[in-house]
């Protein structure tokens, strides 16, 4: 069963490994990130991030949706990480399960957008936003589990 689908712009890292899984009772992390597949320096680093006991696969954005397709019924907790919402999108758009995003870091790479906390959302991703939320996506902000959850529409549809 897919817990959590999480952006974050550095995918696995301490406060995900533990605040996320353990809260979650998380068994698998997928990562779907089409470049950290290919790179073996960060497929180690991000390895030395999870908790013992916890699988981690590291695979291309596609493999993972087909992973978590297959997986969408099963008894082990998942939690899937990606770190653009372009490929959240890419993931709803090719699973029926997930109802609920989580943002965390995402660091700002246009001009004009909006902030909240560790979390920048340029205009494209904005609309991406809008096009999860009109299909029921709930999406939040939250660095830690235990942290104030802050539903970002508020952020999207302020004056």
């Amino acid at each position: 069963m897919i817990k959590l689908l999480r952006v974050d712009d550095n995918l696995l890292h301490g406060s995900v490994a533990f605040s996320w899984v353990i809260n979650l009772k998380i068994h698998t992390i997928i990562i779907g990130d089409d470049q950290v597949v290919n790179d073996q320096f960060m497929k180690m680093t991000l390895g030395l991030s999870k908790p013992s006991g916890v699988n981690l696969l590291i695979l291309s954005v596609n493999d993972a949706i087909k992973k978590l397709k297959d997986e969408q019924d099963s008894n082990h907790n998942i939690l899937a990480i990606v770190n653009s919402l372009s490929n959240a999108t890419k993931i709803c758009d090719n699973t029926s399960t997930i109802k609920h995003i989580n943002i965390g870091l995402i660091r700002q790479k246009e001009t004009e957008g909006k902030q909240h906390g560790y979390m920048y959302l340029g205009k494209k991703d904005i609309e991406l936003c809008q096009k999860l939320m009109t299909r029921g996506i709930k999406i939040e902000y939250r660095l830690n589990f235990n942290d104030e959850m802050f539903d970002v529409a508020r952020l999207i549809y302020e004056n």
